[in-house]
């Protein structure tokens, strides 16, 4: 894949994440009772995003040198 697609999927990889997130705020605020396998769910999509991202786009931890700066 090219450098901005791998960009593009992490970006979007890690707002899934965050909604995701969310989401199971709300729903374990608004229900009174939340199914067990729901929770399972969530945090299995979760994990499993939060883990594509490294694999998909292992660069975007490493720190990137600039050629403009020199540095």
């Amino acid at each position: 894949m090219k450098k901005w697609t791998k960009c593009l999927i992490s970006f979007w990889l890690w707002i899934a994440v965050i909604l995701v997130s969310f989401m199971m705020i709300v729903v374990s605020i608004v229900a009174s009772t939340v199914p067990q396998i729901a929770v399972a769910i969530f945090a299995a999509v979760i994990f499993g995003l939060s883990i594509a991202v490294p694999i998909i786009n292992p660069g975007i931890f490493a720190k990137q040198i600039s050629s403009a700066t020199g540095v």
